[in-house]
């Protein structure tokens, strides 16, 4: 059989293949979801005619039960891709409450039909032979055979041999065509995974985790209001429905779920207990919840496939294999410092790879053969919590979790191999559009993937002491690092989650765009003369900060030449020095190779601030007597207080004990330091720089934070509180995938 001819569709510059199924802009291929492109194709099918909503969704979903959601996204995605914008159409018409009409003209070119996987062998064979033999060649044969018929004496003779010759002929052909179907089949390039559906699986909003999956039901951790320390473990069925909660008591600390075991209803969790570092692991039986401590101290642990043993890392940069109740553990090799995460055991047993300096690597299971996967491929962008599907053919990871607009999307790493082919050496992007993706689960089918999906949206509040609440400031944009100039008549800002900086006057109107992408501000700091503005650019391989002038221009990196990563700057009152954190990249994050530097303003020379180790955010007060920081834990590597810093006497003093505080900020007349404390006691407290103790602002039980850390914490000038409160969406999604 021969498959039926399909069509190839042009318009503008954009050409779209209906049997590829690909979709290229000026000669470049287009990464596309699979119901854009229906929808798109089907508008190509009908140019100039107004397609109603319910047409396209019932030709594009079928059955499926979405809302108009989906085709508005799918619109939006197509006019993004097509760089055309809604209010002024060039391709895609929107007919306000009806549908849609393709407007722009059309050129339809009629493919010609290529074999499909149906043909038949012997037909392929038929074509090879008639290859071997020309027609020339036939018409010889032809006239010897009727010489062979009237000479009866050689006649048998001859048409033995002839017929020996031909079917030799036909053997060689023959073998030939198999043999060269035989490599290409071998040598064929696969067809990449593509996801050709979201499916939605919970409803509530509210972040999550997934951690596992036993084939039916989804195992998740659910996060509390801060959105960044796990909270509880959930289950739904995975194809959605009710969340149900699973009753585990942890004695103390927050805990995540990190894995589930194949080969019985258990669950591997991770815990931060307080001065045990850096994470304690247990196991915990998901039916009855009885719950049992393996690990006091490791940075990530995984089951094996069999779900029998245990692989763990830990502080001192070792892998280790035991047990699954904990026993017989043994070191199996070195993966070095730097924090080894996320580890993800592969399916046949052999290798375990691992999340470090936010790449990925693997190491053999019996500890050999240590490299990092990837070098060199969008090094930036920060790589994470990588697994396997089960059958091993795709590794599926998340790439450019860590900031903004960089990333959150899935990849898949290509795993197949044959005899003579070789799999991609690039991944394969899954997924595309403004959906935010984090932890991924294959499922058991080896058809689907279970992801966290985030809508990433804020709206900036203040706190108004008068009717004690939050109020939407600056109209409630989506943006925070709010900072606004000593004469309070300017502020700057980072637009989130796109993390553009703004410099705007004080009532938001009159924006000027200060940055553009890859580059992601944060902590925007004004001179003391409103003309220049500090600020830090996030990056998950190298912090570094810059200044850029207030009225617009290119930004001028601080101490360019210098090996480690500087961030958190801020300026002294007469704007004559910096104080910044200069962060050591080559090793671990130990509070040893963390340090407090002051740098001059005009030569760029840098000194460090006495027995500042381990000390990082700092904050200069306006007056500009005194520099608060936060100190780390040194065994945990995690905040551990606040500190203050008298410039006069060179001596630092604790203001506040605690592990839990965020974002210091010095009140205008620098009598006070406010900060943010997370966890269950979520609030803004202020403590004075003279000491005391703290003093409870707003309590923020239930509040939902979010920003491009998470959370953020800054004060207008009157010391009011200012919050980036999240109204996104944080759901989990079964991806389908489609393997041709």
């Amino acid at each position: 059989m021969r498959s039926s001819k399909s069509f190839v569709f042009r318009f503008a510059d954009v050409e779209v293949r209906e049997r590829e199924f690909t979709l290229s802009k000026a000669g470049e291929a287009v990464q596309i979801e699979p119901k854009a492109f229906c929808v798109l194709l089907y508008l190509l099918q009908n140019p100039q005619k107004l397609i109603r909503k319910e047409e396209l969704l019932r030709s594009v979903w079928g059955h499926a039960v979405v809302t108009e959601n989906s085709l508005t996204r799918c619109i939006a995605l197509l006019r993004r891709l097509l760089g055309e914008n809604a209010n002024e159409p060039r391709y895609i018409e929107t007919v306000a409450k009806v549908g849609y009409r393709l407007v722009c003209p059309v050129e339809v070119v009629e493919e010609g039909a290529e074999p499909s996987e149906t043909d038949s062998g012997p037909e392929l064979l038929g074509e090879a032979v008639v290859a071997v033999m020309p027609p020339e060649s036939q018409r010889q044969a032809e006239k010897r055979e009727i010489v062979e018929v009237e000479d009866v004496s050689t006649g048998v003779q001859g048409r033995s041999t002839e017929k020996r010759t031909w079917r030799w002929l036909v053997a060689g052909g023959v073998l030939m065509a198999g043999l060269g179907y035989t490599l290409w089949y071998l040598h064929r390039p696969l067809h990449p995974p593509r996801v050709d559906d979201y499916t939605q699986i919970t409803h509530d909003g509210r972040p999550k985790i997934p951690g596992g999956t036993d084939g039916s039901r989804l195992y998740f951790t659910r996060m509390p209001s801060t959105g960044i320390s796990p909270h509880s473990l959930g289950q739904v069925s995975v194809t959605g429905g009710e969340i149900a909660e699973i009753p585990i008591a942890l004695p103390r600390g927050e805990f995540m779920v990190v894995d589930i075991s194949s080969a019985e209803s258990t669950a591997l969790i991770a815990s931060v207990e307080e001065g045990e570092a850096p994470f304690a692991f247990w196991t915990a039986s998901l039916v009855g919840g009885s719950l049992r401590r393996i690990l006091k101290s490791a940075q990530g642990a995984t089951f094996s496939p069999d779900g029998r043993s245990i692989a763990y890392t830990t502080q001192e940069g070792e892998l280790w294999i035991m047990a699954g109740d904990g026993s017989g553990a043994h070191k199996v090799g070195t993966i070095g410092s730097g924090g080894a995460y996320m580890p993800s055991w592969s399916p046949d047993g052999r290798v375990i790879r691992f999340d470090r300096g936010y790449q990925i690597w693997e190491i053999g299971a019996d500890g050999s053969n240590l490299h990092q996967l990837l070098s060199g491929w969008h090094s930036a962008e920060g790589h994470c919590c990588g697994r396997w599907t089960p059958d091993g053919s795709f590794y599926v990871f998340a790439s450019g979790v860590l900031w903004g607009e960089r990333g959150g999307q899935v990849f898949a790493l290509d795993e197949r191999r044959g005899l003579l082919r070789k799999p991609p050496s690039d991944p394969i992007q899954l997924t595309l559009g403004p959906t935010r993706w984090g932890m991924t689960v294959p499922g058991k089918d080896g058809k689907t993937i279970f992801a966290d999906g985030t809508s990433r949206h804020g709206e900036l509040t203040r706190y108004d002491a008068k009717s004690k609440q939050f109020l939407p400031f600056l109209t409630g944009i989506s943006a925070d690092a709010v900072a606004f100039s000593r004469d309070g008549e300017s502020v700057a800002y980072v637009s989130y989650p796109d993390g553009i900086l703004w410099k705007a006057n004080r009532d938001g109107s009159n924006a000027v765009q200060l940055s553009k992408p890859p580059m992601y501000p944060t902590d925007p700091r004004w001179s003391p003369d409103g003309k220049q503005i500090l600020f830090s650019d996030i990056d998950p391989v190298k912090e570094k900060s810059y200044i850029v002038s207030a009225e617009g221009g290119s930004p001028r990196q601080m101490l360019p030449g210098e090996d480690r990563a500087v961030g958190d700057p801020d300026w002294s009152a007469d704007g004559r020095k910096i104080v910044l954190a200069s962060y050591d990249v080559s090793g671990s994050a130990a509070p040893a190779r963390v340090i407090l530097q002051l740098v001059d303003a005009a030569s760029g020379q840098a000194r460090d601030v006495p027995g500042s180790g381990g000390y990082f955010s700092p904050r200069w007060s306006p007056d500009g007597r005194k520099i608060a920081a936060l100190t780390m834990d040194a065994s945990s590597s995690i905040t551990s207080g606040l500190m203050v810093f008298d410039c006069a006497a060179q001596q630092w003093t604790t203001l506040v004990s605690r592990h839990d505080i965020e974002y210091p900020s010095f009140s205008a007349d620098s009598q006070f330091i406010y900060y943010l404390v997370l966890g269950s006691d979520q609030a803004v407290y202020r403590v004075r720089v003279k000491g005391g103790s703290p003093e409870r602002v707003v309590d923020l039980k239930d509040w939902h934070l979010t920003g491009s850390n998470s959370f953020w914490l800054g004060l207008d000038p009157t010391d009011a509180p200012l919050l980036l409160r999240d109204d996104g969406t944080s759901d989990l999604y079964a991806l389908t995938l489609e393997e041709k």
